[in-house]
């Protein structure tokens, strides 16, 4: 038995948003919003809410890099449950038909969003992923993240090396694999442990997956609190 995800997805204010009237902000039309265009303010609220940004466009760009963050996320964990149980997903939507603040990644002028890149990058036929970070770190904190290669290829990767890379303002290590990565499948291929120490700043993990001509990069991103 397999399990097909049909829908998951996010609201975002696309790039052409003259239909908004920016220049109102904050003080937009949010009733005619809600009425002719699909914005569900009470929900893109709790995620994005509108007090914490100054600017219409800074408004915009966090609606956008949260959709990018949920699509990347939801996509590479039923990717790496691949026939376990799940057997495909559907990203909800792909385009608007009419200016809209909606869940597409392409906008009604067909300008993609970042959930767009989002998409395609986690959609490749070979990806190299990590289990996802804590929103915030502070020093102490254990990290302890299993890294999987993801190949739809029906043919295998052999001499498969993979790499992983955490750095933050108080430190820095490496990790080093290799081996055959099988056709069609799913492998895990290690597990990224460490302490974060001190000062404040941005923690970044950096994933590379080499065999033959194929590539995969991955990154994530969060902050060190100290």
């Amino acid at each position: 038995m397999v399990r097909f995800v049909s829908e998951f997805g996010a609201q975002a204010v696309p790039t052409s948003a003259d239909f908004v009237e920016p220049e109102r902000w904050p003080d937009l039309d949010w009733e005619r919003l809600e009425d002719h265009h699909g914005l569900q303010r009470q929900f893109l609220d709790r995620r994005v809410p509108e007090v914490d940004h100054a600017t219409f466009d800074d408004w915009q760009a966090a609606t956008q890099a949260y959709q990018a963050t949920l699509i990347r996320h939801h996509v590479e964990e039923l990717r790496r449950l691949k026939y376990r149980p799940t057997g495909g997903f559907v990203q909800f939507l792909l385009t608007d038909a009419q200016p809209a603040i909606s869940w597409s990644v392409l906008d009604h002028d067909r300008v993609p969003k970042a959930g767009y890149e989002a998409l395609m990058e986690a959609c490749r036929p070979v990806i190299v992923v990590a289990d996802r970070l804590p929103a915030e770190l502070v020093p102490g904190d254990l990290l302890d993240l299993d890294v999987h290669v993801v190949s739809d290829l029906h043919v295998p990767l052999a001499r498969a090396a993979v790499t992983a890379e955490l750095t933050w303002p108080g430190g820095h290590r490496a990790w080093h694999w290799g081996g055959e990565v099988t056709s069609d499948t799913v492998v895990r291929i290690g597990t990224v442990e460490a302490e974060v120490t001190g000062p404040s700043g941005n923690l970044v993990l950096d994933l590379t997956l080499t065999a033959g001509d194929v590539t995969a990069t991955n990154r994530y991103q969060t902050v060190v609190r100290a």
